[in-house]
């Protein structure tokens, strides 16, 4: 009771920073205007939801996706209530989902807010996408018994240790779900570790595996390389991060040097910091075209900004190799899965513990590299762009260890109806 009472109390000097950090206007990033109340556990009434799902933002809502829909095929009457904590995560749900749920921003962790959320939509059960875990929602879930599943859910060692430290806190975060589908066995063990009855335990892989057919995607992708990049070699940095963008460039330099027609394809990971990444591109003496101008790309042009939203899978096929960012600065990396099934070989920093089952089976089977050295990226890059065969081959690969790992989108939706 004494830590519930802490961390209600350490809750309440962090909220203005929340507000700032989800309200603060910045260019290219949607606002979430009036709709702020949400956050509060107001906002349009909607009751007698079956289901809450939250999805935190982007990445989280694309992994939900196919979820939903497939859910949505078999119980066309079920009544979805999803929540993002982002404005970026609400565009994707309307763009991906539209009317298939109802949409609500998702409220602080303030005892207050979130009753008056249950109370307002009166869900009958909550899953989770990946690892949001609050304790005044797994709190009022408990007591209202609505049932908490986790899915596609991770637990880094880092995460681990880090909820070890607060061990009896932990403990009793844990023991309140009812329900967790693990991505891998090491995760499981995490979880368990935690709290977590085994008997509530599932490894069900990852849904991530479980992409939607790439074939239209690659069809539209080869008109766009045609229209703006023709002939030319591809590389693209994917979901980059401030302090990671500038080595890319290093990179880009480097590649260049050798290959003085190739062309990077720069996307980075959060829209506020793309006119920060212009900024630098300019800075650097690179020309550059933009994405969200829809502007052509000049033979002499180094730097293609793909300054847009939910194109990555399009981007990809755009390319001939791919660096994963977020693992050149210590983040953990990012989903390797979209690359590799689009047949592009990758290279990426070293910090790769988000992903790292992952990272070892691509890299066991040669579809991917990892280096703290830029010099050694540069030279991976220059390799693949410069030998097709290679390319193709260790592409090939990358997409075998997708396949091996499908399956897991079904896995789930059956534990999760049948637990």
């Amino acid at each position: 009771m004494l830590i519930k009472l802490l961390y209600n109390l350490l809750l309440i000097p962090l909220l203005p920073l929340a507000m700032y950090k989800l309200y603060w206007p910045k260019t290219g990033k949607p606002s979430v205007g009036k709709r702020w109340i949400e956050h509060f556990g107001f906002g349009e009434k909607a009751t007698n939801m079956d289901l809450w799902f939250h999805t935190v933002s982007v990445g989280e809502v694309i992994a939900a996706t196919p979820l939903v829909k497939q859910l949505k095929q078999q119980q066309p009457e079920l009544r979805i209530l999803i929540t993002t904590t982002t404005a970026t995560g609400a565009e994707q749900v309307a763009n991906k989902l539209g009317e298939l749920v109802v949409h609500r921003y998702a409220p602080f962790d303030l005892w207050p807010c979130i009753k008056v959320f249950v109370s307002k939509y009166q869900p009958k059960e909550l899953w989770v996408m990946e690892t949001e875990l609050w304790p005044n929602w797994l709190s009022i879930c408990n007591k209202k018994q609505i049932p908490v599943s986790l899915i596609n859910a991770r637990m880094s060692e880092r995460s681990c240790k880090g909820y070890l430290r607060f061990r009896r806190f932990s403990k009793n975060l844990f023991s309140k779900i009812n329900l967790v589908l693990a991505q891998h066995q090491d995760d499981a063990q995490r979880f368990n570790q935690l709290g977590v009855d085994a008997a509530k335990l599932m490894v069900s892989g990852s849904i991530k595996y479980d992409l939607p057919n790439t074939e239209t995607i690659q069809q539209q992708a080869e008109q766009l390389r045609a229209e703006l990049f023709g002939q030319r070699l591809v590389w693209i940095a994917a979901s980059t991060h401030k302090g990671e963008d500038e080595l890319i460039l290093d990179i880009m330099q480097k590649v260049r040097n050798q290959l003085p027609d190739s062309l990077l394809v720069l996307v980075p990971r959060h829209p506020e910091r793309f006119e920060q990444v212009a900024e630098l591109i300019a800075d650097r003496g690179f020309s550059y075209s933009r994405r969200s101008l829809q502007q052509n790309v000049a033979p002499d042009q180094a730097v293609y900004l793909a300054d847009s939203m939910g194109e990555m899978m399009l981007m990809y096929g755009c390319a001939d190799t791919a660096f994963i960012g977020g693992s050149l600065v210590n983040i953990g990396g990012h989903n390797y899965l979209e690359a590799a099934a689009m047949r592009l070989p990758c290279v990426a920093g070293e910090y790769d513990f988000n992903f790292s089952d992952i990272s070892q089976q691509l890299q066991a089977c040669g579809a991917l590299k990892l280096s703290a050295d830029t010099e050694q990226l540069a030279n991976w890059i220059k390799a693949w762009l410069s030998d097709e065969n290679a390319r193709k081959k260790a592409g090939e690969a990358g997409l075998g260890i997708v396949k091996q790992n499908q399956g897991a989108l079904a896995r789930s939706l059956d534990a999760l109806l049948n637990h």
